[in-house]
């Protein structure tokens, strides 16, 4: 930013200029109070021509909470996963105004700390009692009809990560990577497989491309608003909840030994396409507090390729059928993958905005 360089100028302009009254002053009456406090202006601001006035410059710092609704459905062989959820999002954010150029930077960041819901999959249906869904972004925009008052309409540029992750159902894969991993008992032939699960991790890398606006009305009141594309989303993660079938093989021990069983989480990385929008409208209590509510929606769709690991386990076996005991042979362990490409998505969250800030 260009402050540092004329505040410093103004600052010992203002000095030299103070300097000469200051001093005599002083000289007059040594141990007076009017003479030392009227050589200085009482605005700190003024000293280096920092003021409302001077500044092209506006920084606004703002606290909101976002009452959202969110539901997302992804799609493979197997079905559809979908969920449907009430979020409460606390969130932080930084706009910086150029009123000499009528350029303008946003970052924002925000993270649920309560969710619940429901969910339906092709193997169960139940309730969301937690999960992950933040987010973060920055925006630069510019104002081709500005006032250069920090109003006016333009366009917009930007980056967000938003995490869309409500925990649903989760079902177990085995992490056996080979033989050696499968355990079994050499009297009875029983295997014994290392299982794991995954949560639901959806990860979104989206640009914006918009237009926005701001208006103050009356100096009392705004309104702020913008509509962005999402022509490019990057998406990948875990769906957690996905499982394929478990066999098992009951001709070497009576209560099954596990034959087939998925051995991975199933992933997920495709890509979609968009649109955001958010509109606020405005209180001003005193110059520098704001008090906003408004609206957000955003939504994306797509499709993604998905990948998983199928094992095949065999039985342990007897390599010397004399002597004990009577299994001394780990059982044959081989692992397949799995793609399924171009399985379509969709995520959408929308709600309530309220947002108390304050500028200088």
């Amino acid at each position: 930013m260009s402050r540092p360089i004329p505040s410093l100028v103004a600052l010992l302009a203002a000095m030299a200029v103070a300097a000469p009254a200051y001093a005599a002053d002083y000289s007059d009456d040594f141990g007076g109070d009017s003479g030392f406090r009227d050589g200085y202006p009482t605005d700190p601001g003024d000293w280096a021509g920092l003021g409302d006035k001077d500044d092209p410059l506006k920084l606004e710092f703002g606290i909101r909470y976002w009452y959202s609704m969110g539901t997302q459905t992804f799609t493979d062989s197997a079905g559809s996963f979908t969920s449907n959820d009430t979020s409460h999002i606390g969130e932080l954010a930084l706009r910086i105004e150029d009123h000499s150029t009528n350029v303008y930077a946003k970052a924002l960041g925000g993270y649920a700390f309560k969710l619940d819901g429901t969910f339906t999959d092709p193997y169960s249906a139940g309730s969301i009692i937690d999960g992950k869904i933040g987010y973060a972004g920055a925006d630069i925009g510019y104002n081709m009809w500005g006032d250069n008052n920090g109003n006016g309409f333009g366009a917009l540029a930007g980056y967000m990560y938003w995490n869309n992750s409500p925990n649903t159902d989760r079902f177990s894969y085995t992490t056996a990577t080979s033989s050696d991993d499968i355990g079994y008992d050499q009297t009875t032939g029983e295997t014994f497989v290392p299982m794991d699960s995954s949560a639901n991790n959806v990860d979104v890398h989206l640009l914006r491309l918009g237009m926005q606006g701001k208006a103050e009305l009356g100096g009392m009141f705004d309104i702020t608003g913008e509509l962005a594309a999402v022509p490019y989303a990057k998406v990948n993660g875990i769906i957690g909840s996905d499982q394929t079938s478990t066999l098992y093989d009951f001709s070497v021990f009576p209560g099954g030994n596990i034959s087939s069983v998925k051995a991975s989480p199933t992933e997920l990385d495709g890509w979609g396409y968009g649109a955001m929008a958010e509109v606020m409208a405005g209180f001003h209590p005193t110059e520098n507090l704001a008090i906003r509510v408004g609206g957000r929606a955003w939504y994306l769709q797509g499709t993604a390729d998905v990948t998983y690991d199928q094992a095949t386990i065999g039985n342990p076996s007897d390599s010397d059928a004399i002597n004990p005991p009577a299994f001394d042979t780990p059982p044959a362990f081989a692992k397949q993958t799995f793609i399924e490409p171009a399985n379509p998505f969709s995520m959408f969250r929308y709600g309530l905005l309220a947002e108390v800030s304050y500028s200088f």
